[in-house]
């Protein structure tokens, strides 16, 4: 029997820790641009890769609530794992890549770092040890009435929210479709044309482009040619050092036989040379 009160907790979960991670999104772009940024893949104040991911910790880890290293561990792997997966999904199903920690230290092809890593398995022990027993015990609180008005219409919101945030990103991307189509292999053209299209549209267009203002880009596109320029490049590099390399070696052989050859006839020479002085003395 599906226990409805279980999912209702869940959910309001979710959304506490996806609008939490929205606002450390917004607080960290304020810091780095003094602008505010609406962060969140969702037009509302939600980042629900954070709510998933505290989620998946509260359901997975809480087991081993009494020991705080198996908390963290399981956490920096469980959120990383979901982060990695999420960054790659996206970025397949919209061609553009919505975080990048490429200029970070330890990362993996710039969808998680080392740094972020940890922030995850101590968020784990906070959420684990700190948050959750304070709002299960806010959650206990609350009649059920007020439980199923705050679901449903929560509910109903996030959904509404989710389909046409995908729809705006769907027609985002066929404008960078169409731009492509016209400039060809232009990187820079493409990136200042679909730039022009956007701020032509909707405020809620325009949010995108602020927020990810290099997903709608041909940046995936513009790395991958940077890559293969760089490996070609090195091919070249190693290729040449080959040949130089052959060659050196060639001419080191070919002047060790010289050497060897010289040897041989001098001492050929010095050996015929004293047979006849053994000879002459003979006579």
């Amino acid at each position: 029997m599906i226990n409805l009160e279980l999912i209702q907790n869940y959910f309001m979960l979710f959304l506490i820790y996806s609008f939490c991670g929205w606002l450390i999104e917004v607080i960290y772009e304020f810091i780095l641009s003094r602008k505010i940024i609406n962060r969140g893949f969702l037009i509302g104040p939600v980042c629900p890769v954070y709510g998933f991911g505290a989620l998946l910790i509260t359901i997975l880890i809480s087991q081993y609530s009494n020991d705080y290293f198996a908390i963290f561990g399981l956490s920096l792997l469980l959120c990383g794992t979901l982060e990695y997966f999420t960054s790659y999904i996206l970025e397949k199903l919209f061609n553009a890549r919505w975080w990048d920690y490429s200029n970070e230290k330890f990362n993996i092809k710039g969808r998680i770092c080392l740094e972020n890593l940890l922030w995850f398995g101590a968020a784990g022990v906070a959420v684990i040890k700190l948050i959750n027993p304070i709002l299960n015990n806010l959650f206990d609180i609350i009649s059920i009435e007020v439980k199923n008005a705050i679901f449903y219409s929560t509910l109903t919101i996030f959904v509404i929210d989710t389909i046409v945030s995908l729809t705006i990103i769907s027609k985002i991307r066929k404008i960078t479709s169409s731009v492509k189509n016209q400039f060809k292999d232009n990187t820079e053209e493409i990136s200042k044309k679909v730039r022009e299209r956007i701020l032509e549209k909707s405020s809620m267009y325009r949010r995108y482009l602020e927020a990810f203002p290099h997903a709608f880009s041909d940046k995936i596109k513009q790395g991958k040619e940077k890559i293969t320029q760089v490996a070609n490049e090195i091919k070249q590099t190693a290729i040449e050092k080959k040949d130089k390399s052959k060659r050196i070696t060639k001419y080191k052989i070919n002047k060790i036989k010289r050497t060897i050859s010289k040897s041989k006839i001098m001492t050929i020479a010095k050996r015929n040379n004293e047979k006849e002085i053994k000879n002459e003395d003979n006579n």
